[in-house]
């Protein structure tokens, strides 16, 4: 999202003031785009609002709130007595300023997104976390109202920490990405990785090896820690031409590298969503639906022998 703001070069410091709107005034586009271009001219709602600011005992200025028709930012204005914007200060989206219950609705969005996101990567061991809806009520005051869950999943999909996010009636399963997650260090079991030999290494995409016959295979995601089934044989004959459409985003899942770690032979796979990856892994182990299976899985009276025929 693109917006606008002030922007001064080698700022000394930025003087912040505590501030209270009085009044809204509302202009036609172009006086307020004047009032933006040419600040320091006398105007008239100026001077006939001049009682509505000032700068009280406790410093609080006392402000005009200056916008223009079908416009989303604003401007404050303190005049001093004057009919220019002797003090003023540009607001790129003055939603909240104009809606108090807005503004505290805000807030407490804000501060439940915060906690849930700090609290969950501080504390995971392997990238996930749940939070119950009644924890974060006692530690943020946010009460969970279905009116307003899309709101909540859509501030939590755009932190950049966040990778995955699921709710149910009471609680809220967070999936984060492992750089963002100090307390995650590998399993304790898993020493470092064994690096196959280098005819084995990766080319590029999933599909690029399964010229190769694989056997206990795990697939696992590069930044976000996934559950993986164990898939006993995969290789170019192992889905159909219809399993091979459905799945092909994560067939063209580019391959990191191949180890043998906690689960045994793993492959580590990026540009793929995690949750397709683990719907993959799952579905090759046999947990989807018979009727799936028959049409994504080449039956093994179907499969080409991979010994060599004697002539």
């Amino acid at each position: 999202m693109t917006m606008k703001a002030i922007f001064e070069r080698k700022p000394s410091d930025f003087n912040l003031r505590s501030f209270k709107v009085s009044k809204t005034i509302r202009l036609p586009i172009e006086i307020f785009e004047n009032v933006l271009q040419n600040p320091l001219r006398d105007y008239a709602f100026i001077q006939e609002n001049i009682e509505q600011m000032h700068c009280d005992s406790s410093g609080v200025y006392h402000c005009l709130l200056l916008t223009g028709e079908g416009r989303n930012d604003g401007l404050l204005v303190e005049s001093e007595g004057y009919g220019y914007c002797r003090y003023a200060s540009y607001v790129p989206n003055i939603s909240a300023l104009t809606s108090p219950a807005l503004q505290q609705f805000n807030q407490k969005l804000t501060k439940a997104v915060d906690y849930i996101v700090s609290t969950g990567t501080q504390n995971t061991t392997e990238g996930n976390w749940i939070i119950g809806f009644d924890e974060l009520a006692q530690q943020t005051g946010f009460e969970h109202d279905f009116n307003i869950t899309d709101t909540l999943l859509d501030m939590l999909h755009e932190r950049e920490e966040v990778a995955n996010v699921e709710l149910d009636d009471s609680s809220i399963d967070m999936c984060y990405y492992l750089n963002f997650c100090p307390q995650y260090g590998g399993r304790p079991e898993e020493s470092e990785p064994e690096q196959l030999p280098e005819s084995t290494m990766p080319v590029s995409r999933l599909k690029d090896l399964l010229h190769l016959h694989w056997e206990d295979i795990h697939l696992l995601h590069k930044d976000v820690e996934v559950q993986p089934a164990t898939i006993v044989e995969l290789d170019e004959h192992t889905l159909t031409d219809a399993g091979k459409e459905v799945w092909a985003d994560v067939l063209d899942a580019e391959v990191v590298k191949i180890y043998n770690g906690y689960y045994g032979l793993q492959m580590e796979l990026d540009k793929v969503k995690p949750s397709r990856l683990e719907e993959f892994s799952a579905m090759l182990a046999g947990y989807c639906p018979v009727s799936d299976c028959e049409k994504w899985v080449t039956q093994e009276e179907s499969i080409p022998s991979q010994s060599p025929q004697m002539k």
